[in-house]
Parts: structure tokens; C-alpha cells; sequence
């Protein structure tokens, strides 16, 4: 289950899973394993958490350990890849009003620093001097996509 995950992952699911093992047991209630999902940045439908509480509870438990929460978050990273270029892809598309694969930078600038996890100026000035920026003024944030998610 660990060789699921990188060293940095382990230390963000340990992290997050201490924050709710409010009793310093080594345990969480499996009540709010879905929360804990939640808490990394994964959305769960309600019928995943019911899924991921009834596999954890089939042995009557009430409780859960890390080994064990590890190994539902494996199975949940399986059956729900997350592929960071698709999403990012799927939310720049929202806002090519052409719908020819580009974004105005301008807009793209304003996307960056103030929507979701907001970017510094600094951050986002050396993403558009790596961007291919066309003579219009526009972006194809697939390819914008794709250099910044290979770094």
C-alpha cells in the first residue's frame, strides 16, 4: 500500500490523518475518513463515502488505523484517477469563449492570482515568460497545460 505513494503523499495522508486522531490513538473514526479525503483535496460523491465507511466497518469496526486508511485511499486513487492536466484542461475550457483552445492572457493573468490557489505576480510573470503567447495575445492552455504540469 505505501509503495502506492510517494514519500511526500505519505507525509500529507500521516499529516492529515493526525489532525482527526484527536486521541492520539492511532485510530480515527471512520466516520470521517471521507472528510480526511476531503482535507487533501479529493471531492468523494456521498455514495463513495458510503462505500469507503461500509468496507471499513464490514468487520464491525467503528474505527480505522492508517495501515487501513492507506490502503482505501490506493483503492479510491484507482477507481477515481485524478489526472491534474485533464482538470486543469477542463477549467481553462470554461473560459475559451472561441472554443478554439485558447484563453486571452490577460484573462488567463487574472484566472491565476485570483481564483483557486491564488499565484503570486512573481509566480505567474514566469509562467507567461515560459508560455508560447500568441501575436493576438492568446494562449493555448492545452499546451500551457502541459508545461506547466511537467515541471
Amino acid at each position: 500500500m505505501a509503495d502506492d505513494f510517494t514519500a511526500t503523499q505519505l507525509d500529507e495522508f500521516k499529516e492529515a490523518f493526525a489532525l482527526f486522531d484527536t486521541s492520539s490513538t492511532g485510530s480515527v473514526p471512520i466516520e470521517v475518513v471521507g472528510t480526511i479525503i476531503r482535507s487533501l483535496g479529493h471531492n468523494p460523491s456521498k455514495s463513495d463515502v458510503a462505500t469507503i465507511e461500509e468496507e471499513l466497518s464490514a468487520d464491525g469496526a467503528t474505527e480505522t488505523e492508517f495501515g487501513d486508511f492507506l490502503g482505501i485511499l490506493a483503492k479510491y486513487f484507482k477507481d477515481h484517477h485524478d489526472d491534474p492536466a485533464e482538470e486543469l484542461n477542463q477549467a481553462f475550457k470554461v473560459f475559451d469563449k472561441k472554443g478554439d483552445g485558447t484563453i486571452n492572457v490577460t484573462e488567463l493573468i487574472h484566472i491565476l492570482s485570483t481564483l483557486g490557489e491564488q499565484l503570486t505576480e512573481d509566480e505567474v510573470e514566469r509562467m507567461m515568460a515560459e508560455g508560447n503567447i500568441e501575436a493576438n495575445g492568446e494562449i493555448n492552455y492545452e499546451s500551457f497545460v502541459k508545461l506547466i504540469t511537467s515541471e
